[in-house]
């Protein structure tokens, strides 16, 4: 016999975004109609396993500095979707479970006792997600850590840039050098320098004065 705790723990092990309701079984040692005892489907268990990994997963606590609060929410976000694989990928796609909406409300609702506003709340929330999830969907997929048909390599995509064309000569190749370094920059890293900007944005526009 196998637990909806255990379904849900292999499923997350083998990667939401390559998972079937075979290799979990398979990986439990029982037969794949076991599983639907206790999910309706394969997208059932993957809102199972994305909602393990938010339990699992160490937000921060609200204070009185927004700006520190939306940096560690993104920074709890990014470490989850860099540790379970795939997850970027399924929320990227609209795959939302019911723990990822109420882990966002609570978020929300964290900002407008910050003196938010509630739609300027949801917005700079929306803004910080939107760009963690992007960014890590990205990189899984070009590290070939998620499979994906359209998404080339850091090795392809750097050696892809056009062709120098003359007397555009310095400002093309600057450029050229500027975006590959971009490529082969640390994911952690160039994700930081995005959200130091959006935050600046979100005190211009929307942050209490």
């Amino acid at each position: 016999m196998v637990t909806s705790e255990q379904i849900t723990a292999a499923a997350l092990e083998l990667g939401v975004a390559t998972i079937t309701m075979t290799s979990v079984a398979q990986r439990l040692g029982v037969n794949h109609a076991t599983l639907y005892r206790y999910v309706s489907g394969r997208d059932d268990l993957v809102r199972n396993a994305i909602d393990r990994a938010v339990t699992l997963t160490e937000f921060p606590q609200p204070n009185d500095d927004w700006q520190a609060f939306l940096r560690d929410t993104a920074h709890a976000i990014f470490d989850m979707c860099d540790t379970y694989p795939g997850i970027a990928t399924e929320l990227a796609g609209g795959t939302y479970s019911p723990m990822i909406l109420q882990r966002g409300a609570t978020l929300m609702a964290c900002l407008t006792r910050m003196a938010f506003s509630p739609t300027d709340a949801v917005l700079a929330l929306d803004l910080v997600t939107g760009l963690v999830i992007d960014h890590c969907r990205r990189a899984e997929q070009m590290d070939g850590r998620v499979p994906s048909a359209s998404m080339p390599s850091r090795a392809e995509l750097s050696s892809s840039w056009p062709r120098v064309e003359p007397g555009n000569e310095e400002s093309m190749q600057n450029t050229i050098e500027a975006g590959q370094q971009a490529i082969e920059q640390s994911p952690r890293d160039w994700f930081d320098r995005k959200l130091r900007i959006a935050l600046a944005g979100i005190a211009a526009e929307l942050a209490p004065r």
